[in-house]
């Protein structure tokens, strides 16, 4: 009977040191996020505003559903000045939903 139950408890002991390496989570080094380049207002104008990045120009039209943000306070697309930083939410590849401003 002991030699039963030590046979069982071998077997067991193997299958563990077998399973448990495979649910082992190996820990990567984390990388540093890369820097975003910021999108800049060079233009203004009517409904519409040209913002650049680092390789593209884009002409963004605004509505009167557009949310706009300035320094972290509800604005106005006239607020809006070239040379502010600005995050878009678009609801078209050329329609923003949500414009967010920072001042230099």
């Amino acid at each position: 009977m002991k030699s039963i139950l030590f046979r069982i408890l071998v077997c067991a002991l193997l299958a563990f040191t077998a399973v448990v390496p495979a649910f082992a989570k190996a820990k990567k080094k984390a990388s540093p996020a890369p820097t975003p380049h910021p999108t800049l207002i060079s233009s203004v104008s009517g409904n519409t505003m040209t913002v650049t990045d680092d390789k593209n120009a884009k002409t963004i039209t605004v509505t009167q559903f557009t949310e706009v943000t300035l320094n972290g306070q509800k604005a106005t697309f006239a607020d809006l000045k070239p040379g502010m930083r600005v995050e878009l939410v678009l609801s078209s590849p050329t329609q923003a939903s949500r414009i967010t401003a920072n001042s230099k």
